[in-house]
């Protein structure tokens, strides 16, 4: 059998149903293979679109994501989705195909030999967990093993694997199998001694522990407890109705979830990084009355020190099953917090007529869609909201922060779950990815896309506004930018537009979430300066 044909193959029994690309000659071996398979191809309209797309089929489906691309600017078009899927922890797969092995310039100290060549291994090296180029074809099984591994064990992250052409058309043979590491045992009793000498212990919570599939259990273990739950953001959506969750904390937080962490007595913080917006940037002063544990399964992360916490080197998949077969030695807290989740009332009142349009506008999305919200202030102002219903799943650009992710995410998303998703998004984050556009008419996808519209680009004008006394550049109508025409984009790509501008018109909506469509909502002019 032809080498493509293996690695289609591959895929297959990895339980891949879903890929996203764009094809070119380099991949054209390995894409005429995937038309004689079972694996659906979702053709983008650009590569770093396939790349969003994978990395949110990531998320949400708990299988790994796999997109490809051709040679050069194919490839190097992957890497921003590349990186978001390396800082946010998402197990990819990217596949690239390059130009025939014996035309690239291998160790020739020159900048290119082949057309379209590019090291992109190299390039990929600093934003995966393995970047790899395949030259020789005994070496196909391994690498393929080896990536998929790699992708799901420990802290999952993204591996692109580099394959050319000469090697796509060869015959397949046997070679070295992988033979990965042992896991190690964890000891929970430490654990379960530290809960029950403090008084009031509060589980912090983050991205992890949902990759680790382990929220369920978690839940379980505070409800046996009766600890108390504070989160990252990013798992906010997580917690919708539990009975112990206080909220998100961090600079864009709750202020009762913030409160929380000041008066607990014992902080175990459950896969999460602790950034600068969750800790601040002098790390030492965090939660310095409280007795803190971090345990995580990534070394780095743990070495990255907040100050004289114990750290526990540990996978989530064997400490929180662990702390619920002991969870009849926990003893059961009494309540200590008050569990009220509240919208941030000062984000609340500095953002006026925004945040009650986009929580009108929240208020019409249905329970059990799925969400993407793109970078900018509209993302702020949903978070702000603080609008969360039943069966809902948020996903966005949580560490890269990345404009131009909502809406392919948004397409990653559906096939995933096979739900309808609401994509929402910015001006100026819509247009990164615009083309995207046109894969939501062309597979009549049930996908609304929200652009909020505030005619600038908010959260750059903002900075500059501060710190540069309002001397705005390339982010005002004024200074060089300007929003698209969205009702004539949305009869480009042949999608159903509606345009609101009040609370009144929101109200009125009754928006169908069954098909493509894109619903502009226009900031007035009089919400601060152009949205702000």
């Amino acid at each position: 059998m032809k080498v493509s044909d293996y690695i289609v193959g591959v895929l297959e029994k990895e339980n891949v149903t879903d890929i996203f690309g764009v094809p070119g000659v380099g991949c054209g071996h390995f894409t005429d293979s995937l038309i004689r398979s079972s694996i659906r191809n979702h053709l983008t309209y650009h590569e770093q679109g396939a790349a969003f797309a994978a990395c949110a089929y990531g998320q949400a489906s708990g299988n790994i994501g796999v997109a490809y691309a051709t040679a050069g600017p194919g490839a190097t078009n992957l890497l921003t989705g590349v990186a978001n899927a390396y800082v946010d922890s998402v197990p990819t797969l990217y596949i690239v195909g390059d130009k025939d092995l014996d035309t690239l310039k291998g160790d020739l100290k020159i900048r290119q030999k082949a057309s379209q060549e590019v090291d992109i291994v190299e390039m990929a090296r600093p934003v995966t967990k393995w970047s790899y180029q395949i030259t020789d074809v005994r070496d196909v099984q391994c690498a393929l093993e080896k990536a998929f591994y790699i992708a799901r064990s420990g802290r999952p992250g993204p591996v692109l694997l580099d394959i050319p052409s000469s090697i796509q058309r060869m015959e397949y043979c046997e070679g070295q199998r992988f033979a990965p590491d042992g896991r190690k045992e964890f000891d929970v009793h430490s654990l379960t001694d530290i809960i029950n000498s403090c008084s009031r212990p509060l589980f912090l919570v983050g991205g992890g522990v949902r990759q680790a599939g382990m929220m369920g259990q978690l839940k379980a273990v505070s409800s046996k407890a009766n600890i108390p739950i504070v989160a990252t953001v990013v798992c906010d959506d997580e917690f919708f109705d539990f009975e112990n969750y206080i909220g998100f904390f961090g600079v864009d937080g709750d202020v009762c979830a913030n409160q929380a962490i000041r008066d607990c007595d014992a902080l175990i913080c459950l896969g999460t990084r602790l950034n600068i917006k969750e800790v601040g940037t002098e790390r030492t002063r965090f939660a310095q009355q409280a007795r803190i544990i971090r345990i995580d399964i990534d070394q780095a992360e743990l070495d990255y020190r907040l100050g004289n916490e114990e750290v526990i080197h540990a996978d989530l998949k064997d400490v929180i099953p662990a702390l619920l077969a002991e969870a009849s030695a926990l003893k059961e807290k009494e309540v200590w917090v008050k569990r009220d989740i509240k919208r941030n009332e000062k984000a609340a009142s500095s953002n006026g007529a925004a945040l009650e349009l986009t929580c009108a506008l929240a208020e019409q999305i249905p329970e059990n869609v799925d969400i993407t919200v793109g970078i900018g202030s509209h993302r702020r102002w949903f978070i702000s909201g603080r609008v969360v219903k039943k069966g809902w799943r948020i996903f966005q650009s949580a560490g890269l922060a990345s404009m131009g992710f909502a809406l392919p995410a948004a397409i990653g998303v559906h096939f995933a779950a096979k739900r309808p998703v609401v994509c929402l998004d910015g001006d100026g984050g819509l247009m990164m990815n615009v083309q995207e556009l046109q894969l939501l008419h062309r597979e009549n996808l049930p996908i609304t896309v929200v652009v909020f519209n505030n005619r600038c680009l908010g959260e750059i004008m903002e900075f500059q506004k501060k710190i540069f006394g309002g001397n705005y550049f390339a982010t005002t109508e004024e200074t060089g930018y300007l929003s698209a025409d969205f009702e004539a984009l949305a009869a480009a790509f042949k999608l159903a537009y509606r345009r609101v501008s009040s609370i009144d018109e929101l109200k009125l909506l009754k928006a169908d979430f069954s098909g493509p469509s894109l619903i502009e909502v226009v900031i007035p002019a009089d919400n601060g300066e152009a949205g702000l």
